[in-house]
């Protein structure tokens, strides 16, 4: 039992279907890793089997992500996530694996559970890479050795090269292809016979481990019985008083940015009032804008050469010139809501700054009230047709979001957040959706304003996604990162929300692979909302555990 328990383990990635997962502010990299980046798309792999103990790096500051895998590695990560002690295990039998070899013990553990049988005259060929077909042989066996029943209600695919899968192999393969564990590569195949890289052996397990038991073992641990969401006592979130400490009320939200890892700048900046009579210019000043002077027009037109800025109204003709930065700030005398580039609709001020390292080009920061901001947030994340009190536990977990975000991250560039990339969604009023859309989401986050989740007089990381697959993930297993309010535990309540999403044209196996599972189940929270009439308060418990909800200050 104790191989058992420690073999199912999860994990899920951080894009996420339908809904933007939100995580752990970590940083551009993985793990410590200065190889691998935010922006690679094996970033949520490398994570997650460095935090697990199953992969270390080839230094401590490097994973290399494209040195291919060796038959060794993988049959010792494998004997890692099995919870192996190489020292019980002492002789393969393999005439090319020595006795004082640090993958031995895994090599003798496997061939004796039957996940490995040899290259053939006896030999393991421990150096040699392994191949993409030969890991979905090992991974296929080695469920069978656990007793781990694999999610099959995947298509097997036909690829121009799955001609080249050897016999031997073909079931392995169409197993994991079921499971979702082998996809084609970015030239749209198979490549069986190809060696796999660490990158790819990294994502594989990680698919592997949300295939296993369907998708919905625990981490770390043993499946838990099935769970009465009925007989479930509440836990809510604590209401105690007092106030907890922000970073500020005005949130730099990048929109058009240049950063490493990003590029959205652009060679000239259109914006439009849409309730407006014109704009002031001038400077950011803190966080606060210090007019210059002013122009009449809902539009103005900005675009730069060298280091100046060149401002222009409705007409075309130029009003003011600048050095270094600039600053917009829409004149209106209701609440402005500006529209960038001909694209979404934001409350607050802008600043527009010289795009790093991009001659010509520009990007655009908006300054704005940390309510605007978190109203910008919610009916992305989540639905305005959701139950009340599942928007108004949406509304606090996105301000406390970006409150306990590391804003050092992007501070470099002039940005506390941005959009997407491992952030939250922040769309402000969209491109054509009127005021009346966001009746529900605007006054969940009213509602609830000026309120953070917090745990131990600090603000949480709300980390969440759109579905846990039944049981939700510690943070230390996906990123190392141990936070006592994000403990993974069993959700019953996820389930009820199945029809909902297949209504909604979502599959529901495909965005549990595709989720983090740490914190908050988006539809897990809809459905307790919905389903289980759960307050705000005892959706935010649920997930966040003993939580308190107070006032930021």
């Amino acid at each position: 039992m104790h191989n058992k328990r420690r073999a199912r383990r999860l994990a899920a990635a951080l894009v996420m279907v339908l809904l933007a997962a939100v995580c752990l502010p970590t940083g551009a990299e993985a793990a410590g890793f200065s190889d691998v980046n935010s922006s690679n798309w094996y970033y949520a792999a490398v994570n997650y089997v460095v935090g697990q103990g199953l992969f270390k790096g080839t230094s401590d500051t490097a994973f290399s992500p494209n040195v291919s895998m060796s038959r060794a590695m993988f049959v010792t990560v494998l004997g890692r996530y099995a919870g192996v002690d190489p020292a019980g295990w002492k002789s393969a039998g393999f005439t090319d694996v020595p006795s004082g070899a640090y993958y031995a013990g895994y090599a003798a553990w496997a061939k004796a559970a039957g996940v490995v049988s040899g290259t053939g005259n006896n030999k393991f060929s421990p150096d040699a890479n392994i191949t993409r077909e030969q890991m979905c042989a090992m991974l296929n066996r080695f469920a069978a050795a656990m007793g781990l029943k694999l999610g099959q209600s995947g298509a097997v695919n036909t690829f121009p090269d799955s001609g080249q899968i050897s016999s031997w192999a073909k079931a392995d393969v169409d197993a994991m292809q079921r499971c979702g564990v082998i996809q084609g590569n970015a030239n749209g195949k198979l490549n069986p016979l190809g060696s796999a890289t660490r990158a790819e052996a990294a994502t594989m397990l990680m698919r592997f481990a949300g295939a296993g038991s369907g998708g919905g073992t625990p981490s770390p641990g043993e499946q838990p019985e099935a769970l009465d969401p009925n007989l479930l006592p509440d836990t809510p979130a604590t209401r105690p008083g007092g106030s907890v400490a922000i970073q500020s009320s005005v949130i730099r939200a990048g929109i058009l940015i240049k950063t490493k890892n990003i590029d959205t700048s652009v060679p000239s900046v259109t914006l439009a009032c849409e309730n407006g009579t014109g704009f002031a210019y001038g400077v950011m000043s803190g966080r606060q804008f210090s007019a210059v002077g002013s122009v009449d027009g809902a539009n103005v037109t900005v675009t730069t050469s060298g280091t100046v800025f060149t401002v222009a109204d409705s007409a075309g003709n130029v009003v003011y010139t600048t050095e270094g930065a600039l600053a917009l700030h829409p004149v209106s005398a209701g609440k402005a809501v500006t529209r960038v580039n001909e694209g979404y609709k934001y409350f607050g001020d802008f600043e527009l700054t010289q795009a790093s390292g991009k001659p010509g080009y520009i990007t655009v920061v908006n300054y704005v009230d940390v309510e605007d901001y978190v109203k910008g947030v919610v009916p992305y994340e989540f639905s305005n047709s959701w139950p009340a009190e599942v928007m108004k536990a949406a509304a606090i977990a996105c301000r406390s979001y970006v409150m306990s975000y590391n804003w050092s991250i992007y501070g470099a560039y002039g940005m506390d957040i941005v959009t997407g990339s491992g952030t939250q969604i922040y769309r402000g009023r969209g491109i054509s959706a009127s005021e009346s859309y966001f009746s529900a989401s605007d006054a969940a986050v009213d509602a609830t304003r000026g309120e953070y989740l917090t745990y131990n007089g600090k603000i949480c990381v709300t980390c969440f996604s759109s579905c846990d697959g039944g049981q939700t993930l510690d943070s230390s297993a996906v990123y190392g990162t141990n936070y006592a309010y994000l403990a993974g535990k069993a959700d019953p309540y996820e389930q009820a929300a199945k029809g909902d999403i297949a209504a909604a044209g979502g599959n529901y196996s495909a965005m549990v692979n595709a989720s983090h599972r740490v914190g908050l189940s988006a539809w897990g929270a809809y459905a307790m909302g919905k389903y289980y009439n759960k307050s705000c308060e005892a959706i935010l418990g649920f997930y966040y555990t003993g939580t308190s909800i107070q006032s930021g200050g």
